[in-house]
């Protein structure tokens, strides 16, 4: 039987003292496997990837696993046009992701939280979702950093 890892809630967190997310290299393909499924736009398939990595780690880091996982979730609803789940989902994901430097992972967190930060200003505009025209939400594309090692795998 697999040990459940206790989890944080966001307010038991010392945000200046994050724990580093150490990652095995089959979870840097994982990582990797559902940034390139995300892309594709298939966020069900990155969800269920980056929930492989997200319940093996008890430290604070796994909470950006999370964000990645609310954000796939979050994209999968608006695609089926579950317009409150993808608000609740894509909120959740940008409270976690401002817990995080501008990169993290080898990822370019500071853009995707933009992208998320003007889908939430254009939400927040429309407080009512009736009318509101979701086809003009733009979905981000999760971005590696340059540098990379020479494994291929960003410098972390």
């Amino acid at each position: 039987m697999t040990k459940r890892i206790r989890k944080k809630s966001l307010s038991e967190l010392d945000r200046t003292s994050l724990t580093a997310l150490v990652l095995s290299a089959d979870e840097k393909q994982d990582l990797l496997r559902g940034i390139e499924l995300f892309n594709a736009h298939k966020f069900w398939e990155a969800h269920e990837v980056w929930e492989g990595i997200w319940q093996n780690h008890p430290e604070d880091g796994r909470f950006f696993i999370q964000a990645l996982i609310q954000l796939a979730a979050a994209y999968h609803q608006l695609r089926r046009r579950i317009y409150r789940g993808f608000v609740i989902h894509i909120q959740r994901a940008q409270e976690k992701l401002e817990l995080f430097p501008i990169a993290f992972l080898g990822i370019d967190v500071e853009v995707l939280r933009g992208t998320i930060k003007r889908t939430i200003e254009f939400l927040g505009a429309n407080k009512n979702l009736e009318g509101t025209d979701f086809s003009r939400i733009q979905i981000p594309q999760i971005t590696n950093l340059p540098s990379q090692s020479e494994s291929g795998w960003p410098q972390l």
